[in-house]
């Protein structure tokens, strides 16, 4: 069964949004070198020891590159405990992947300030790839315990993480195809209706191709 998330996690899963997202328009409004951390957290309405148990710098911030990388315990108990059989392990590891990997937002314009940041300092964009890469192994984790989950077997616990880990990589593809479309043609965010749409449109067709190679 799912279980709920606990308030302390709940409350931790809220402060960390609430520094990212302070941190990132703290930073289209005064600039990278600016923006200070003090600020930041005062934005956010904690104070600065706070920000520090969270982020170590602002970029890591603006990143939601946290010094303990997590996934969401609820998400990843229903995608682990799931009752779905193998026949739809691509498609649930795939939005698992996604909605690890992806820092949650009230606010719809986030995604676009995120891209509009990264494209005014690129030097960004490389702690967006170490944030990612650093929840990725995580993911990994939850993945082989779905694996597990589903009674899948392995010679050694070598072979299971690598497993793991290619099937990881693997259902990122859909989420990588979305972020190349966006950033081709980002007019397609609005004419869509947002970024889950053009994510959906990705994962159709990676079913698609999947489905076409067995």
């Amino acid at each position: 069964m799912p279980i709920e998330e606990s308030l302390r996690s709940k409350k931790a899963r809220l402060t960390r949004s609430a520094l990212h997202e302070a941190a990132i328009t703290r930073v289209l409004e005064d600039g990278l070198a600016c923006a200070t951390v003090a600020t930041i957290a005062a934005d956010a309405g904690v104070s600065t020891r706070t920000f520090f148990n969270y982020f170590e710098t602002k970029e890591d911030a603006i990143v939601g590159l946290g010094v303990e990388a997590g996934v969401d315990e609820a998400l990843a108990d229903d995608y682990v405990h799931s009752p779905a059989g193998l026949d739809t392990l691509a498609e649930d590891t795939a939005r698992f992947v996604r909605e690890a990997l992806l820092i949650g937002s009230v606010d719809p314009e986030l995604p676009a300030r995120r891209r509009r940041l990264f494209a005014l300092y690129p030097e960004l964009v490389s702690k967006s790839f170490d944030r990612a890469e650093a929840l990725e192994e995580i993911v990994a984790g939850h993945v082989l315990a779905r694996l597990r989950h589903l009674g899948q077997e392995f010679s050694t616990e070598d072979s299971a993480w690598r497993s793991a880990r290619m099937l990881t990589q693997l259902c990122r593809v859909p989420l990588s195809h979305a972020g190349h479309t966006i950033k081709k043609t980002p007019e397609a965010v609005d004419e869509r209706g947002g970024t889950k749409a053009i994510f959906e449109d990705s994962l159709g067709l990676f079913l698609k191709v999947l489905g076409r190679l067995q």
